[in-house]
Order: C-alpha cells, then structure tokens, then sequence
C-alpha cells in the first residue's frame, strides 16, 4: 500500500511542476504593459530632489537607447518618475498640512534609501510600472538606477520570443 502511494507521489509532481512552469512564465512575461513596450518618447520628473538622480536617468536612457528623450510632458508617450521617501509639497498661505485627506501622505511611501522609478501615462496619471532601488541621497547604489526596468523588457522581450 506504501509502494502505490509513493508511486503516485512521484507521478504527480512532474505533473504539478509542468503545470506551475508555464504560468510562471507567462505571468512573468507580462509584466510590462503594452502602453509601455510600445512607448518611444520619455520625459523625466524628478520628484527626489537630487538632480544627481535625474541625471544618472538620462544618462542611462540614452545609452540604453530604447527611448527617446522628450522635452514636456504633453510630448512624450511616458513618463519617468523618479520619487524618494521626502517630499516637499506647497501649502497656501493660511492652510496647514493634515494628517489625513488630501495633503496627508500614504503609508505605501518609498522606504528611507530607496527611490520610486514609475512610469507614468502622461494623459490619465495612471501608473503603469515601478520598481525601488537602492539609493543614498543622489548616488545610486548597487548597480544602475534602471536595471529593474531593463530586466522587465528582457523578460518581456524573451516571453514573447517563446510564443
């Protein structure tokens, strides 16, 4: 009775991990929406206040080469927002900042050392990818300020070379 139940153990997880592969892949190759992949014009916002960080962005967009730079908002097909855990936001005069509504911050705010990469739609605001990297200041630690979105087109570029 022991020898049948190891057997159909065995016969079953090749099958479970033959399901789970290609779900993972095809998840994993999704990652990027269509809006982006079909993008060809950027333009930076640099929410961070380093300019450090908006200049390191520039830099490795044009030597990447999968965009090109706009010059406003209303021209480009993306928008690159690079924001850190301060922010500076204008209150007028008369007003003080509240704790909740409006002018209060969420608690999914970038974490200390760390800044914000989305990518933005520039007609709804929607925010259609975004990743965190490790940063101090305005230096970028640990490799590239965009390796995370490279790595999402690779994935993407090689999910779509399997089908």
């Amino acid at each position: 009775m022991q020898q049948g139940s190891i057997c159909r153990k065995s016969t079953l997880l090749p099958i479970i991990l033959l399901l789970y592969v290609p779900v993972h892949v095809s998840a994993h190759a999704n990652a990027l929406p269509q809006a982006v992949v079909a993008a060809h014009t950027i333009f930076i916002e640099n929410e961070t206040g380093f300019s450090e960080l908006q200049y390191t962005a520039m830099l490795e967009l044009n030597k990447w080469g999968r965009f090109e730079l706009a010059d406003s908002r209303e021209k480009a097909d993306l928008v690159m927002v690079l924001s850190s855990g301060t922010h500076v936001h204008a209150i007028p005069d008369g007003q003080f900042p509240r704790t909740t509504g409006l002018n209060a911050f969420s608690e999914d705010t970038v974490p200390k050392g760390h800044t914000r990469i989305a990518l933005v739609d520039p007609k709804s605001g929607a925010t259609l990818w975004s990743d965190l990297h490790k940063t101090e200041s305005g230096k970028v630690k640990n490799g590239h300020l965009l390796d995370g979105l490279r790595e999402a087109f690779d994935d993407y570029d090689k999910g779509k070379n399997r089908k």
